[in-house]
C-alpha cells in the first residue's frame, strides 16, 4: 500500500466500554472516555481499557496496531496486529477497536498511545497517569 493510499487517523480515543450495533455495525458507541487516569499507589492495573480510532476511508486492505509507550518511547503494551478490510466507499469511515487487558503502569507520568497503520506511526493520543493520595477523594 502507497502512502497516499494509507488512510488517515481522524481520531483516537480510550474507553471503558465499545458497544457496536449488530444490525449497523457502522454505529458505534463508546462509553466512559478517558485522557488520564488518578491512582493511589503503583503499580497501577487498569483491569480492562478499548483503544478506538476512526480513520479517513480506504480502497485498500491495511493492518493496524496500538501501543502504549512511556516518556521515554518505551512499550508497556501493545496490541496484536489486525487487518481491515476495504471500504466500498472512500466517503466511509473505518472504525478500529483494540482492547487492553491488565494495563499496568509502573509510574506517574504521561503516556501515549500510539497507533501505527501498515507499520507506520500515524497518530497518537496522549494519557496521563497521576497519582493522588487517599484523603484527596471526597
Amino acid at each position: 500500500m502507497s502512502k497516499s493510499d494509507r488512510p488517515q487517523v481522524i481520531g483516537i480515543i480510550l474507553c471503558e466500554r465499545v458497544l457496536q450495533d449488530v444490525l449497523r455495525r457502522d454505529a458505534i458507541s463508546c462509553i466512559n472516555i478517558h485522557n488520564g487516569v488518578s491512582v493511589h499507589t503503583f503499580p497501577a492495573v487498569i483491569p480492562l481499557v478499548y483503544a478506538f480510532a476512526q480513520l479517513t476511508g480506504s480502497h485498500s486492505e491495511f493492518s493496524y496496531q496500538f501501543r502504549i509507550v512511556d516518556r521515554q518511547g518505551q512499550i508497556i503494551a501493545n496490541s496484536p496486529v489486525a487487518k481491515v478490510e476495504p471500504l466500498p466507499n472512500r466517503n466511509m469511515t473505518h472504525k478500529i477497536i483494540s482492547a487492553f487487558t491488565g494495563l499496568t503502569f509502573r509510574e506517574e507520568g504521561m503516556y501515549n498511545i500510539v497507533l501505527a497503520l501498515e507499520g507506520e506511526d500515524s497518530g497518537s493520543l496522549p494519557f496521563q497517569v497521576v497519582q493522588i493520595s487517599p484523603e484527596a477523594v471526597c
